[in-house]
């Protein structure tokens, strides 16, 4: 077997300590877990934790952006996003995304490390300015996936997508607290509910339409 060189031993150091991280801090707490048991879990020195990191909130927020750019469920979003087919078949394939996260539990660990380190970060200035910059908007970066026909889309981009990070957040941490009864199909229903369907804003399209005929008919008539 090829011998790695030291750029991909550490980078595999990297990834181990952020997997790491994700699950004891997820499991005790960003106050309840040290640096030394991130390290003694993943089997490294503390010398690998700080050649890497420079504290434990470098740390949470290196396992954050990880989350939100290099795990299979943030390959799988950034697709559906570059999918240039159809707008609402790309939102409900966005909602497919995200019910099969949920139901695998693959989210747990991560919302309940992410709820902790938010309370947390708020009592620290310079993680709480640098988590807001981790969690801004950055609708430039790819396709938008509010439809442009839908009741939505009047809403700013950056907007749009707080409005869906809130969405993410909020059912994320009510299902760590009921589980049982906080069905992941909730996301697609509550999305449904902001954006609307096809045939709604069809049907509302074509209501606008014979509106306005009407009333361009009376006018005819009054000028008559």
């Amino acid at each position: 077997m090829q011998r790695l060189t030291r750029t991909e031993r550490q980078e595999n150091n990297r990834r181990l300590l952020i997997d790491t991280a994700e699950r004891i801090f997820g499991e005790r707490g960003v106050d309840g877990a040290s640096l030394d048991d991130v390290a003694s879990a993943a089997g490294l020195t503390k010398g690998a934790v700080y050649s890497n990191f420079g504290s434990k909130g470098d740390l949470i927020l290196a396992v954050i952006r990880h989350r939100l750019q290099d795990t299979t469920q943030a390959h799988a979003f950034q697709q559906v996003l570059d999918d240039p087919g159809d707008e609402w078949a790309r939102l409900d394939t966005w909602c497919d995304v995200w019910v099969d996260t949920a139901r695998a539990g693959e989210q747990a660990s991560y919302a309940r490390l992410l709820l902790d380190f938010m309370a947390y970060a708020l009592r620290h200035e310079e993680l709480r300015t640098q988590l807001r910059e981790v969690l801004r908007p950055h609708p430039e970066a790819g396709r938008s996936l509010i439809p442009r026909d839908s009741g939505l889309a009047a809403v700013d981009a950056p907007d749009q997508e707080r409005i869906l990070l809130a969405l993410d957040v909020g059912l994320s941490v009510l299902r760590l607290v009921d589980p049982d009864d906080v069905d992941p199909e909730l996301y697609r229903t509550a999305v449904t509910a902001l954006v609307g369907s096809p045939r709604a804003h069809k049907d509302s399209s074509q209501a606008a339409a014979q509106k306005d005929t009407d009333r361009h008919k009376v006018q005819q008539k009054q000028c008559d």
